[in-house]
């Protein structure tokens, strides 16, 4: 398949903003990291491989970028990649798409992807919430996994928490029925937050945990938690027919 390559510079993501007003406040930092010269290259060449560029105005046929129609997982926030990757060459038989706003983590998961040799995942720049709502259509996910989401942990922040009735709603309209979505977060007051946000709406159904808890894997941000003395907590949930 031949993919259009786009300089790492241009991988800019859709706006936010519709008439000048901000369509939600954004859950994550604009900037965060800098990229080292081996993830530009990694990158630079890699990207055209397992990166899906798109237009603002565009809905992504996900069959264009995918060799198969097996089962569809997204992972939002994938981090540096080592958790998606895993899910990628632990479910050969799945798609995997991952969505990320940092370029550092987009560089790392190509790199990543490429030394596996993984067919099956693909990766977004963008906003999720955004991703979901302007450029993917139709019920086309079996399960949606957040692990460790900003946790915005002032209450005048609460409201970039990504985990909110909104961006659930989003979900709901994108996964299959019996989809499942899985919230993994290392901040006590965010699962308190999540577990009101679930059980505040209707058509979920909690589940004592999600069938791709086999195929998480520590990864070195969760390793850290855990030795500072975090508790590690899940939030599975299966969407009603």
């Amino acid at each position: 398949m031949l993919v259009e390559y786009t300089p790492p510079h241009e991988l800019e993501m859709s706006n936010l903003k519709r008439n000048g007003q901000l369509r939600w406040a954004p859950s994550y930092l604009r900037n965060r990291g800098q990229m080292t010269r081996g993830q530009k290259q990694a990158l630079r060449e890699w990207w055209p491989a397992y990166g899906i560029t798109y237009r603002h105005d565009e809905v992504i046929d996900l069959d264009q970028h995918f060799d198969s129609d097996g089962p569809l997982v997204i992972e939002i926030g994938f981090g540096m990649g080592d958790h998606l990757v895993h899910l990628a060459a632990s479910l050969p038989g799945h798609r995997i798409l991952g969505i990320e706003v940092h370029r550092p983590g987009l560089a790392a998961a190509t790199q990543k992807i490429h030394d596996r040799e993984l067919k099956n995942v693909r990766i977004m720049r963008g906003d999720a919430r955004l991703i979901l709502t302007d450029h993917l259509a139709g019920r086309i996910a079996d399960a949606v996994i957040i692990q460790f989401p900003d946790p915005w942990p002032k209450e005048s922040d609460a409201h970039r928490r990504l985990v909110q009735p909104g961006m659930v709603d989003i979900i709901a309209e994108r996964l299959k029925p019996q989809g499942e979505l899985l919230i993994v977060t290392d901040v006590e007051t965010y699962a308190a937050h999540s577990a009101d946000v679930m059980n505040g709406l209707s058509g979920w159904k909690p589940l004592e945990h999600s069938k791709y808890h086999d195929q998480r894997v520590l990864t070195a941000y969760e390793r850290k938690a855990i030795d500072e003395g975090r508790s590690i907590t899940e939030l599975s949930y299966q969407l009603l027919a």
